[in-house]
């Protein structure tokens, strides 16, 4: 018998008869869950025909008249419409669940166990510090605590992996934790939700508290952290050995320092009094650097040479404290799971953030009339270059700055530029040399970046 008639058009037997084969794989089934409902689905209308095809073919074999053939008889499996292997989850009867891996197995699905298992009334207050707890009266406010730890955090002995797990759940007030928005969209929460007390919820048919839902998140985690099971022993007792003895602790000891720390006298007045500290020392830097500044603006306005010209508003800029020092860059590179940005030319995101309510030279008053044109200048080209940074490519976005215009800081200081004597009246022409800058600064920057950044120590904390 040829095999490729068999397999394709099929064999002649002889008096009609047609043979045909048809091999099958196994696959691994869709992990989404839209994909995983779509197979379910299509495997039921499969699954339904197969059965109607398969009646019929059926009812023709115990019909048929063996007689008419001198070859040996035809022998007939029985039932054979149940031999169909494509089924329908559900059709053995009874409850079935996708496992972790998206086969369909039958029964209960298991859930995951704590070493403490018992009732909500006592395993609650075990994981109690899994839930977040108001700050000065405040909730949903971890997001900027986390932010102000992840420059201040070694100072209340947290280590960099500690604040790296901090920065993935919480984030900051710039970037929301990848971790926290999995958890988020698992129990249905939104960032509005955790403003209001989150004692009094319950979640999924076991009714757990929201610090239950939190270990259950990571304890469904286990592909992730287990891999390839084929090859390990008894892998259900490896797996409670990792989550209860490994995991859990580490998560206990980031959690519960973290909300004892929001109890502590002087971390509160650390974090009111942050604004007012950044204010201090760029204004302190304004101060010491105002005489090796001062021809900035003739070189912004008048300079012939554009490269002399970028090379003196970046030095400028490190005399303000505009930039991060290599140190900083490389934790900052660290906590946010970044290594790519470790040696990169990194401007000061405290003094720079476009955000009115929580940038503090927007909110500094009339103290940015102080600074001279040169430093205003200095101050508008690093907000604007700050706007423009995307941290995931390393590199500052490309469009003329012309097109994009200014943003909440840069208008400030602006504004602030065009109240300096002799500066009001040349507004036009000077704007036009600050987008001409801004845009020069990001081909020299990104170049720089490129080349795996500066060596060169910029400025002091």
């Amino acid at each position: 018998m040829d095999l490729d008639e068999l397999f394709s058009e099929g064999a002649e037997l002889g008096d009609g008869v047609i043979a045909k084969a048809q091999l099958r794989f196994r696959v691994h089934p869709p992990r989404h869950p839209a994909a995983q409902d779509l197979v379910d689905r299509l495997t039921a209308a499969y699954d339904e025909r197969l059965d109607l095809i398969c009646s019929e073919v059926d009812e023709v074999l115990r019909n048929a008249d063996s007689r008419r053939s001198h070859s040996p008889p035809l022998v007939l499996k029985s039932d054979f419409a149940k031999t169909n292997t494509v089924y329908a989850p559900g059709k053995r009867g009874g409850k079935w669940y996708r496992d972790d891996t998206g086969h369909i197995r039958y029964g209960e699905q298991p859930q995951a166990k704590f070493k403490q298992q018992a009732g909500a009334a006592e395993t609650t207050p075990h994981v109690g510090h899994y839930r977040p707890s108001p700050f000065m009266g405040m909730r949903g406010i971890d997001q900027d605590l986390t932010g102000f730890l992840t420059d201040n955090g070694d100072k209340y002995d947290f280590n960099d992996n500690q604040l790296r797990f901090l920065h993935a759940w919480y984030g900051t007030a710039e970037k929301s934790g990848v971790l926290f928005d999995a958890f988020l969209k698992c129990t249905g929460l939104t960032r509005d939700d955790l403003d209001q007390d989150l004692a009094q919820l319950r979640f999924g048919s076991q009714q757990l508290t929201y610090e239950e839902a939190v270990f259950e998140f990571f304890a469904a985690q286990r592909a992730l952290f287990m891999g390839d099971e084929a090859e390990i022993d008894d892998a259900d007792a490896v797996w409670n050995s990792i989550l209860n003895d490994e995991i859990k602790p580490l998560l206990d000891a980031v959690f519960a320092k973290y909300e004892q720390l929001k109890l502590d006298e002087s971390f509160r007045d650390a974090f009111t009094g942050e604004a007012e500290r950044q204010r201090r020392r760029f204004f302190a830097a304004v101060r010491r650097s105002e005489e090796s500044v001062r021809d900035v603006a003739n070189h912004i306005t008048a300079a012939a040479d554009p490269s002399a010209q970028v090379a003196a508003v970046i030095d400028g800029m490190k005399k303000l404290g505009l930039f991060l020092k290599p140190g900083k860059v490389a934790s900052h590179a660290h906590i946010h799971d970044r290594p790519h940005l470790k040696e990169s030319t990194a401007l000061d995101a405290r003094l720079l953030i476009d955000d009115s309510q929580k940038n503090p030279l927007i909110n500094s008053g009339s103290r940015l009339r102080t600074l001279s044109a040169s430093q205003l200048m200095l101050l508008y080209a690093a907000a604007e270059l700050h706007r423009r940074w995307d941290p995931d490519t390393r590199s500052y976005s490309t469009e003329a700055q012309s097109d994009i215009g200014s943003g909440e800081l840069g208008e400030v200081v602006l504004s602030a530029l065009t109240e300096k004597p002799g500066w009001g009246d040349a507004a036009g022409l000077v704007d036009k040399h600050l987008t001409t800058l801004v845009d020069r600064l990001v081909d020299a920057l990104n170049d720089e970046n490129v080349g795996f950044g500066s060596e060169e120590d910029v400025n002091d904390e």
